[in-house]
């Protein structure tokens, strides 16, 4: 098939591309963007897409992510900055160009968009016959991407008798008609229940790993950019507030909108606890420390160390809350655990020594440690 072998071209293309990091797919310079009215919507952007990666945007309800996305195929333009797609601005193309371009960018949709008069395999050919494509070439292309996104048996079925993953999956085929180099993802998982995110994450990972397509994906969700990005943008406010590889995003967050972001995946201190904590230490209390590993040594949590050396300065030591998670070949998270504190015999100043002890204990065989407070 004639189509199969572009895409096997551009597999052999991306191969011999510059390394990650390297060549940059899209990238955004002092960007801004002002609506009617004086409403600004983006300010000073700066941002770079590597070819080849899967780049996520991240944040709230407004904060210009769909913005950021609709600058990238020139459905709007920047008020200030420049928008380069493979080393073209986007913002001086004429019309003429513009439709070039898109047909080199792929689009899905949150809402997938399909015709419900026409079947799958017609919602999925019909960008290329707008194009003026030849049938045979058609059936061909739609044939190899009806495979590709796991919908052969479906080809000829209507929208009204898919489920929201199919349909997607459908959105996504139509989406690569054009063998597009890019591939812009606009809350692509928000309408889907997690188990079908789950598959449409793993099927957009694998068309990123076998065609060598840039997808930049856009969400409010942190689970989706931890499952499936390289690297991340958190915007707030119209800026980006902090990006960088997925790991050390998530293991060593900075900014605020960041952190307010990942508490839903962060394990915080369970209610129970929380309503015990004392804020002074005491004799026979015990000591809660917050055991945080960000990922950034690479060196997998010793537990059973960690546990010797606090063991050592005192009495019991249990791990009683948190969970290590492995992103991008980091191993990175947080424990909760409590150390006895000498029963008697200590003053105050003698009490604070021995959690300041403890404290630089665990710092030995952890990247970060605070005291939570005294159960």
């Amino acid at each position: 098939m004639s189509d199969l072998i572009i895409d096997e071209a551009r597999v052999d293309a991306a191969s011999a591309a510059p390394a990650y990091g390297e060549a940059k797919s899209v990238v955004f310079e002092r960007v801004g963007k002002v609506f009617g009215g004086g409403t600004a919507a983006l300010a000073d952007v700066d941002l770079a897409v590597a070819r080849g990666e899967v780049f996520g945007i991240i944040g709230r309800s407004g904060a210009g992510k769909s913005t950021l996305l609709r600058l990238v195929n020139g459905l709007e333009k920047p008020s200030s900055g420049a928008v380069c797609v493979n080393g073209v601005s986007v913002g001086t193309l004429d019309e003429r160009a513009l439709v070039a371009l898109r047909r080199r960018i792929g689009m899905v949709f949150q809402h997938f968009n399909l015709l419900s008069a026409k079947t799958v395999r017609e919602n999925i050919a019909l960008p290329l016959k707008i194009a003026g494509a030849r049938k045979r070439a058609i059936d061909e292309k739609v044939d190899a991407l009806l495979e590709l996104v796991g919908l052969t048996a479906k080809r000829d079925a209507y929208p009204r008798s898919l489920s929201g993953g199919q349909k997607q999956r459908v959105g996504i085929a139509r989406a690569l008609v054009h063998d597009p180099d890019l591939l812009l993802c606009d809350e692509a998982t928000s309408a889907l229940d997690p188990e079908t995110t789950q598959q449409i994450l793993a099927l957009l990972s694998d068309i990123n790993r076998r065609l060598g397509l840039t997808i930049v994906l856009i969400t409010h969700e942190m689970a989706v950019i931890r499952e499936v990005c390289d690297s991340v943008a958190v915007i707030e406010a119209g800026q980006v507030v902090e990006t960088g590889p997925v790991w050390r995003v998530f293991g060593d967050p900075q900014h605020d909108a960041t952190q307010a972001l990942l508490r839903t995946l962060v394990h915080g201190l369970p209610a129970d606890l929380a309503a015990r904590l004392d804020r002074a230490p005491r004799h026979g209390a015990d000591v809660l420390l917050d055991v945080r590993y960000t990922g950034e040594s690479r060196h997998e949590p010793d537990l059973g160390s960690l546990a010797v050396a606090l063991g050592a300065l005192g009495g019991r030591v249990n791990f009683v809350h948190g969970g290590i998670d492995r992103i991008q070949g980091h191993a990175q998270g947080r424990l909760v655990v409590s150390a006895q504190l000498r029963a008697s015999g200590a003053d105050a100043a003698g009490l604070r020594a021995h959690v300041d002890a403890l404290v630089a204990g665990a710092r030995r065989h952890a990247d970060k440690v605070e005291v939570l407070g005294y159960v």
